[in-house]
């Protein structure tokens, strides 16, 4: 199959790309002794996730149950699953999981890792848990050194909880101190450290900077996006996913209509919604729910009704979440077409 014969919009993975981006993380890593655990909320694709273990991964990442389940089922092993787990229904899953394969999840609350362990014993089994720091983008965990160390404590004496370690996101050099001091305080505690986890792509060079670390999480690596640029992450050139569309509408001279709205490319970040290839100085100003608004007056020569258009998404996890499969391409020819098989797993 080649390239022009795929329908649009739609998802083209540069297969000798991502697998660029995927060795040259895991031998950053393996060169600083710290292990890899990738993020599959990026790509959401078991075979993907497999490509990423071969390399040299020593397990993966997870945002959500359902993700779990796929990349389980598909006989992942080795599974962070970095979220709070609330409710009956997901703590029965959760066990479940705890049963079957290699699990460990984190938790920011007393709350949350009782109901935890009232689950597992009731289903007899043993949930790895780590206890979360909060980080520099105040998302979850706890707020400080002290409430880490009094959460670990309270993890470690909850019977069907087995306390493994720590983790935060993200990590660098803005709280390398922070993560030491929890270190040293978990050790003084005699508590349980096994693991130290970090994540981020943005940071993931800085790893060096931080002691004790023995793990680091990063996701969008595999594929980059305009945001991994504009942060001087990544180049156009490592940047493996782009979506394709097609102009199909052309009114005035200094507009095109792309075939590619909000229900294509992810709303985060500013506009542009993305970097437009193939015609430079276009740029897609403007979105409704399948089209999109292309301010092509200073391109030369100019897009027409028919052309097709690759645009390097802003954020390329959610741009993965709303599609249903990704063409994987060496040069103009398909080699693989993957089904995204967590899309759409937010539970």
């Amino acid at each position: 199959m080649h390239i022009d014969d795929i329908d649009t919009p739609a998802l083209v993975l540069d297969l000798d790309v991502c697998e660029r981006n995927i060795q040259r993380f895991q031998s950053f890593f393996d060169e600083h002794g710290v292990g890899f655990r990738p993020h599959i909320k990026t790509h959401k694709i078991p075979e993907l996730a497999r490509w990423q273990v071969d390399a040299g991964a020593m397990g993966i990442t997870c945002q959500k149950l359902g993700e779990v389940e796929v990349m389980a089922d598909a006989g992942l092993d080795n599974i962070l699953l970095y979220y709070n787990i609330v409710g009956e229904p997901k703590l029965e899953r959760l066990c479940r999981l705890s049963q079957r394969c290699d699990l460990t999840v984190t938790a920011d609350s007393p709350v949350v890792t009782d109901a935890m362990g009232t689950a597992a014993v009731k289903q007899g089994a043993v949930i790895n848990v780590l206890a979360e720091l909060g980080s520099f983008n105040d998302r979850t965990g706890v707020p400080s050194v002290p409430d880490l160390v009094e959460l670990g404590r309270h993890i470690d004496r909850t019977a069907g909880l087995n306390l493994r370690g720590m983790a935060t996101y993200p990590t660098g050099r803005q709280n390398a101190d922070r993560v030491a001091e929890a270190v040293q305080a978990f050790d003084r505690a005699g508590l349980n450290r096994e693991i130290v986890s970090g994540g981020g792509t943005p940071t993931a060079s800085e790893v060096d900077s931080i002691d004790g670390l023995t793990e680091h999480r990063a996701g969008t690596y595999i594929f980059m996006d305009r945001q991994c640029i504009d942060r001087g992450v990544a180049a156009e050139a490592d940047c493996a996913l782009q979506v394709l569309t097609t102009v199909v509408s052309n009114p005035v001279p200094h507009r095109a209509i792309i075939d590619g709205g909000t229900k294509t490319f992810s709303a985060d970040g500013d506009m542009p919604r993305g970097m437009v290839l193939d015609f430079p100085g276009a740029e897609i100003y403007q979105t409704n729910e399948e089209h999109g608004f292309l301010d092509i007056g200073k391109c030369d020569p100019r897009p027409s009704i028919g052309d097709r258009i690759r645009v390097i998404p802003n954020h390329v996890c959610v741009t993965v979440n709303l599609h249903n499969q990704v063409y994987g391409c060496r040069g103009n020819e398909v080699e693989r077409v993957w089904p995204v098989a967590a899309r759409g797993l937010v539970q």
